[in-house]
């Protein structure tokens, strides 16, 4: 485990709270998502200070610092209190086959606030995101609980609308939350996807400009950093974004103008900000080459043999 990885929080020197978003050459980018306010309303039990959200402004995070706060290592010191639905939840990524190892907890709960109403997950490594895909029928229907709803989807776009092109289809981006589950209360957790091997984007070296691409690939975008391989005059490129708001923008056959940062030498396009844009001219439903969107049987059989002992025992 590299001493920073995406999604770890720093605690500067001033006890301000940094959340990683972006590695870049090297260099770790974020922004202080909870600095100190003594007029804040949010009491932190580690520090004993008051906070306020800060609006989201990407900055070099600070080089010294206090502590770094690891998802995995707080997800293993805290499954055993989590609550309700959250304790439900791991159960289900245990149960198809997703190990505490490649979990994590990250956003306030990890730096000491109490908000435990709206746990945010981190799910580890590339082929447990194919997992969650195939059993993601089976978690809800386990949870009882849904995709994003509408009603939810549009509060997002309402929310995030200001800080995006109006060329950019946000809202439809928002609604292709395949992964998130939304609690019968109107709560949305998303697991975000992190590729352990992979977590730099590329420096920005290309030529910004508008270009249409048809998408070969795309469940890989619900990941961190985004990827798409999509193909370009003939060729195969690769999308790279670390755009929270454009998680899993890409289905296949989608036909997409996107604006960004093209380098024909590497192949990619790179969108590395919030100024650039999707904007879809074909929309596909088809996630994944010759998906089987059922729940993993195999899987399904063994917890549906280890819950009927399990109910056997405490019978």
């Amino acid at each position: 485990m590299r001493e920073i990885e995406l999604l770890d929080y720093i605690q500067d020197m001033d006890d301000n709270f940094w959340i990683v978003r972006t590695l870049q050459n090297g260099k770790c980018y974020g922004y202080p998502v909870y600095p100190v306010n003594s007029e804040g309303t949010k009491f932190n039990h580690i520090t004993e200070k008051y906070y306020v959200k800060a609006t989201e402004q990407m900055l070099e995070v600070p080089t010294e610092y206090k502590r770094v706060f690891k998802p995995r290592d707080f997800y293993k010191a805290h499954k055993g209190v989590l609550e309700s639905v959250w304790k439900d939840y791991v159960l289900a990524l245990n149960e198809i086959g997703i190990e505490d190892n490649d979990i994590g907890i990250f956003g306030s709960y990890l730096v000491g606030f109490d908000i435990t109403k709206d746990v945010d997950f981190i799910i580890y490594g590339k082929e447990n995101l194919y997992k969650y895909y195939e059993n993601i029928d089976y978690i809800k229907k386990k949870l009882n609980v849904t995709s994003i709803t509408p009603i939810h989807a549009e509060y997002q776009y309402n929310k995030h609308k200001v800080r995006f092109p109006e060329e950019c289809d946000l809202r439809e981006i928002i609604k292709r939350n395949w992964s998130g589950i939304e609690l019968p209360n109107g709560v949305l957790s998303t697991p975000r996807f992190i590729d352990i091997d992979n977590q730099e984007i590329p420096k920005k070296e290309g030529e910004d400009k508008v270009v249409t691409v048809k998408v070969v690939e795309g469940l890989e975008s619900a990941m961190l950093p985004r990827i798409a391989k999509v193909m370009y005059n003939g060729e195969e490129y690769k999308i790279i974004s670390n755009v929270w708001k454009f998680q899993s923008f890409a289905h296949i056959n989608d036909v997409i103008e996107v604006y960004g940062n093209v380098n024909d030498d590497k192949k990619t396009i790179l969108l590395d900000d919030t100024n650039y844009y999707i904007k879809y001219l074909e929309k596909s439903d088809k996630l994944v080459e010759s998906a089987d969107d059922s729940v993993n049987f195999e899987i399904q059989d063994k917890i549906s043999a280890t819950n009927f002992k399990e109910v056997e025992v405490l019978g």
